[in-house]
């Protein structure tokens, strides 16, 4: 009988491979919402963000240093909140090729699922300095005692 040199590293080749193929697969075939079109690998990145939650509304801090007003959308489509776009390559008048290109370029979005009890009509966003700020007011709370007034 052979001696069987096992590691238990044997497998992680396999395991990165099938990552890789699932990862290219998802993105050949985005069907997430406002896929750019000519955009043949769908959503690249997604941007950071951080929320809050105050008693009276969620608000959700985005990240989105370099992306135009007009080359960004939110949009509220049913329990979920979704903000895509495209971040283009600045290049200011430069023509060369990049050595080093660290920030994330092209296609991206971001979806965050939504509770029940928001006021969907009074959603707002604000984009200052690369910053989207979201506001997202939530229902008053429901009186559970109320005394009616005889006439």
């Amino acid at each position: 009988m052979g001696k069987l040199n096992w590691t238990p590293w044997v497998g992680l080749e396999d395991m990165a491979a099938k990552r890789d193929q699932a990862e290219e697969r998802a993105r050949r075939t985005a069907g997430l919402p406002g896929r750019e079109p000519g955009v043949e690998s769908g959503f690249l990145w997604s941007p950071t963000a951080d929320v809050m939650e105050t008693p009276e509304a969620f608000l959700i801090i985005v990240e989105a240093p370099g992306v135009a007003r007009e080359d960004m959308a939110v949009e509220l489509r049913g329990r979920s909140l979704w903000i895509r776009g495209v971040r283009r390559v600045a290049r200011d008048g430069a023509s060369g090729l990049f050595r080093m290109l660290e920030r994330s370029h092209g296609p991206f979005a971001r979806r965050f699922a939504l509770p029940p009890g928001i006021v969907r009509d009074a959603v707002t966003a604000i984009l200052a300095d690369g910053i989207l700020e979201i506001t997202v007011p939530k229902k008053g709370p429901e009186k559970i005692r109320r005394r009616i007034p005889i006439s």
